[in-house]
This record gives C-alpha cells, structure tokens and sequence, in this order.
C-alpha cells in the first residue's frame, strides 16, 4: 500500500482482552508499514499490552467522557481535529456513540463487531433498532464470522469483510510427549463462556476417569459462583482455578485436551491458541459461528452442541479413550498458525483499508 494513511483505535483503555491484544497486533504491523498510527483512550489510562513506540498513546480524551452528552462533545471535538483519519471502533456501545460524534467531521468510520451480534445489547431492544439505524452511516464493518456479518441486512454486508484473528507469536511448538491426564481451559469467567457447564460434564466424566484433573485458568465475575459449584460437587481435589497467568501456554502445552463451553462467541483467542499450540479441542458450535470456521469435527477438533451436558461429556470421553485420534486431531490442529499468522491477518486489514475505505474519497 503506496499512500501512507492516519489510522486510531479509539478505545477505553488498553486492558488485557481478545479486542485489545488484537489492537496490540495491527497497531504494531501498521506502524512498522509506515502509516501513522494512534490509540486514544478515553477512560482509564491503563495499557496492558506491549505496544510500540511508533505507535502514539493519545491521553487527551480520558476524564472527558463521563456522561454520554460528554462523550459525544468530545469526541466530536477530537476527530474533527484530526481531520482525515480512519478511526476503527472494537466495541458495540463505543462504535454507536463514534458515529452520532462522526456527523460534521472528515472522518471514516469502521465498526468491527467483535462479539454475537445477537448478544451485543442483550435486553435493549431500542438501542438494537439505533445500532440497525446507525451503522448505515459507518463506511466499513469488519466482522471475525461469516454468520456474524450476515445477522446484519445487504447494505451494511456490501461494506463489510471478514477477517478472523492473528494467532498470537512465539507460541510454543506442539508437544509431542505424552499427555498429562489433565482438562484445561482459558478464558475471562464470564457468564457468556457457561463453565457452569463445564464443571457439570467434568463431574460425570470424573466417575469414570478420576485420574483426570481440571484446571481452568483466567479470572470474572464468575469465580466464586465456580468455586461453590466446584464444592458443591466434591471436586475441590480435582478442579484448580489457576487465575492469571502469564506464561499460560506452556503451563498446559502437555494437557490432554482443552475444553471452550461458551454459548457464544465472537472469535475465541483462546480456542485459536489452544489449537495453534496443538492442544486436542472440544468447543462449543456457538454463535455466530468462529467454532465451525476452524473446526473440522473429529479431524482438527470436537464441535458439541450449545448447553448439551451429555454431548461435551461423550466428546471429553471420547478424547480420553481414543489416544490415537488425540494425536491426530492436536497434529491437524497446529496447522492453524500458518493460515492465521500476524502477516496473513494484518495484510487482510491493509487491503480492506485500500479497497474499501479508501476507495471513497474524504
């Protein structure tokens, strides 16, 4: 891409989510391309993630936006000083309030829904009408799923591509010794990723394999609900809730399987590392559909049914049993960080800026 172009990520703050480690990804890939780039925060100035110093942390807009009459001033006020820029919103809420602060500027709007359509607003049926109203105006939509971009009607599908995540770097190769007979998983818990769920099936698959132990990894609102159910249960000896951790890869490279019982997703991270790193992978065939995308059922992974107890059991079982479909599925899996590597990924970005975005004058 010849023309150099000034491209911001307005966002609240940088903290440690899928959304934002991908903005991490195409903030670095962009700068080091030559285009100028920004993040402007605008509620906390926290910043998680490694960014690079060709990229500029804009400060400006944080203690500004505190009421939504605010927010929409200010932002106004902030992108018609920056006068032609394209400024990408990850976030549904974020994105609506963008493109009302848009009317009056120079600036091109791009809505990149990170999440189910379906659930993005859960129980606000009027701001559902205002989004189906306002995204009319947004020059361009990137959606992670196939089934995400066509919740929505042709006119915004003309404007829109898909583009699913960049595999994180320097993941660890797949492990290639024996399995550890442990079940791992890796994620915010919340209630959208129902571990709820998962802590059912792993109480009826530990009366047959009491080997096995559980741990689940990441921290939310859920923790102590999980916990009690994990007591609940007496499973205290068995499931682990590991928090945070850092180097997460390499503490379940060697597990037997990882399990994802979301009952919907945008495009899981976690999923995608977990394969990447050749982690045998039962998920749930979740909306709007990034499961389906990359999982070929019994051949690079176990697709189960939404909230379906005896399904995730049977699959958990299945994996245990079968050593040799184990080893073929995490072999078939690892192939996933070729077809969804940063330079891949992030060039997919770079055209839809070119022939999307910029092929409608300012």
């Amino acid at each position: 891409m010849a023309e150099k172009k000034k491209i911001i990520f307005l966002i609240p703050a940088m903290r440690g989510g899928g959304a934002e480690r991908v903005i991490s990804v195409l903030t670095d890939y962009f700068s080091h391309k030559g285009h100028t780039v920004k993040i402007a925060l605008f509620k906390e100035d926290v910043i998680e993630y490694s960014i690079s110093s060709k990229v500029e942390i804009d400060k400006s807009l944080i203690g500004k936006c505190n009421s939504p009459i605010k927010r929409i001033m200010s932002f106004q006020q902030f992108l018609r000083k920056e006068g032609e820029v394209i400024v990408f919103s990850f976030f549904t809420m974020i994105g609506l309030y963008i493109l009302v602060s848009s009317f009056g500027t120079k600036a091109k709007i791009v809505i990149s829904e990170r999440l189910d359509p379906a659930q993005s607003i859960p129980g606000k049926k009027w701001l559902f009408v205002i989004r189906r109203f306002l995204y009319r105006f947004a020059d361009g939509f990137v959606f992670q799923t196939t089934d995400a971009m066509l919740f929505f009607d042709e006119s915004i599908q003309k404007k829109s591509w898909v583009i699913p995540n960049p595999i994180k770097e320097n993941l660890p190769n797949r492990y290639e010794g024996d399995r550890s007979k442990k079940i791992v998983t890796f994620a915010r818990l919340e209630p959208q990723k129902n571990y709820p769920l998962l802590i059912d099936a792993f109480h009826e698959f530990h009366k047959v394999h009491n080997d096995y132990t559980l741990e689940i990894y990441g921290q939310g609102e859920m923790e102590h609900i999980l916990k009690k159910q994990v007591s609940d249960l007496e499973l205290t000896q068995s499931v682990s809730f590991m928090g945070f951790a850092n180097n997460i890869h390499e503490k379940v490279i060697d597990a037997a399987m990882f399990v994802l019982p979301s009952d919907y997703e945008g495009l899981s991270n976690s999923m995608l590392e977990a394969m990447a790193i050749g982690l045998p992978c039962i998920c749930t065939d979740c909306p709007p559909g990034g499961a389906k995308m990359f999982i070929d059922n019994m051949v690079n992974g176990l697709l189960v049914p939404i909230r379906d107890k005896k399904s995730m059991v049977e699959a958990m079982n299945l994996l245990a049993n079968d050593v040799a479909l184990r080893d073929r599925i995490s072999c078939n899996a690892a192939k996933i960080r070729n077809e969804l590597s940063k330079e891949i990924i992030c060039e997919k970005w770079l055209e839809f800026i070119d022939q999307m975005i910029y092929s409608q004058p300012f």
